[in-house]
């Protein structure tokens, strides 16, 4: 008999669990980011039905990002001190109510209840991914935690290349319908088949395990998250980069090509997945490229990237083939936003990652809806008066100055393990 068989059959278990553990939380984080860019698709048509204007509009964004932000705080920093199913699952839950909350909308109100349900309920989706790889992953976890990104915008993506194929989905209503359902058959899923590597582990052990050890208060260990300047930099990072990204492609830059640039309803989701394309390909790339040479370079070139490519796009009006270039390249440098958290992994305690990794989280959504919202003021007058360039321009001053605070913060970065 061969003695390491027994051996190699364990560790066969333990990936393929860990893949499935993974799949669970990535199939969840992937139905965000497809119903957050179908949302993003269909806002034009679900602004004229519902007769919304620019300022509602960018306050059901803010709503969105504000519920989504306090969720992976209030929720998200539980993990590891609760089953992950009930978690997770509960929160998967509650983004299928909201989905289908959204469905009937028919006035404001009703819309900006279902938007506060869905940001509660997706906000579990990236610490969530983020904890299992912790878990599950830890000596791979930049090079997985942007694989699970870039594959989730990879998604995101292929709903826009779908449009000129299915252009019912342009309609919140038909695209949110599939929405609902896969997101009620991954509750299911997660709440039967979800399980925490912890408590595998501790059940395995039985008796030899040692006693625990009494937690800290929690407000212990906030005081020690936030008097570590390693946090704050990679929350400026992670929030410059990927809160840019969430307004600008998930919120703007489809009405941006109707309105300003008048480009068909057909061609503008097309032109933003580009940058959705570029930031998927970028996660991945860059977590490549962390794996070999550290984290600090590809953030330095990522930041770098992304707030070139917005002073171009400021600068004047650019020939399609060039704005599309562009805005690839912006996608491209806003997929290195998650190298804040192997940044943050890197000088917060095993312990305190994922109560870090859960307010860091919630300040990037939280300035992603202050984003929002203050480029929706800024807008105001797109549908009530000309629209022009400068409309634009003073929009892109927003995430000009987002991109400058990222880029700041990823020459103050220094990798300590």
């Amino acid at each position: 008999m061969n003695p390491t068989a027994p051996m190699a059959k364990r560790s066969s278990r333990v990936m393929q669990s860990s893949l499935a553990q993974w799949l669970l939380v990535e199939i969840f984080f992937c139905l965000h980011v497809v119903t957050l860019t179908a949302y993003a698709i269909g806002a034009p048509g679900f602004q004229q039905r519902l007769d919304l204007s620019s300022v509602q509009m960018g306050t059901l964004a803010a709503a969105f990002f504000a519920a989504y932000g306090l969720s992976q705080l209030l929720v998200g920093s539980q993990l590891g001190r609760w089953p992950n199913r009930w978690l997770i699952g509960g929160s998967a839950g509650m983004a299928t109510i909201g989905a289908l909350l959204l469905l009937g909308s028919d006035h404001y109100t009703t819309a900006l209840l279902a938007r506060l349900l869905m940001g509660a309920g997706v906000g579990m989706t990236l610490v969530s991914t983020v904890h299992v790889v912790s878990e599950r992953y830890s000596t791979r976890f930049a090079l997985m935690t942007n694989i699970s990104q870039g594959l989730a915008n990879s998604c995101g993506a292929a709903i826009g290349v779908a449009i000129p194929l299915l252009p019912a989905l342009k309609d919140i209503r038909i695209s949110y319908q599939a929405g609902f359902l896969l997101l009620l058959l991954d509750t299911v899923l997660i709440l039967v088949f979800c399980r925490d590597a912890a408590r595998a582990n501790s059940t395995a052990k039985g008796a030899e395990a040692d006693p625990p050890q009494p937690p800290r208060r929690l407000s212990q260990r906030l005081r020690s998250i936030l008097g570590m300047g390693g946090f704050w930099c990679s929350l400026a990072f992670f929030g410059g980069l990927f809160g840019s990204f969430l307004s600008f492609a998930e919120v703007w830059n489809i009405q941006f090509q109707v309105d300003v640039f008048h480009r068909s309803a057909d061609l503008a989701p097309l032109i933003n997945t580009t940058v959705i394309l570029g930031l998927a390909i970028g996660s991945i790339a860059s977590g490549v490229i962390a794996e070999r040479v550290g984290f600090v370079k590809p953030a330095r070139m990522g930041a770098a990237l992304t707030l070139a490519m917005l002073l171009i796009l400021r600068m004047e009006v650019l020939p399609l083939w060039v704005a599309v270039v562009a805005q690839s390249l912006l996608g491209l440098g806003m997929g290195t936003a998650a190298l804040g958290l192997s940044a943050l992994r890197d000088c917060v305690p095993g312990d305190d990652f994922p109560l870090a990794s859960s307010v860091m989280l919630t300040g990037v959504f939280l300035s992603a809806g202050l984003l929002s919202a203050a480029v929706g003021s800024t807008v105001t007058t797109l549908h009530s008066a000309p629209t022009d360039f400068s409309h634009y321009q003073q929009a892109l001053s927003w995430f000009i100055a987002f991109a400058a605070v990222a880029c700041t913060a990823s020459f103050t970065m220094r990798e300590q393990h």
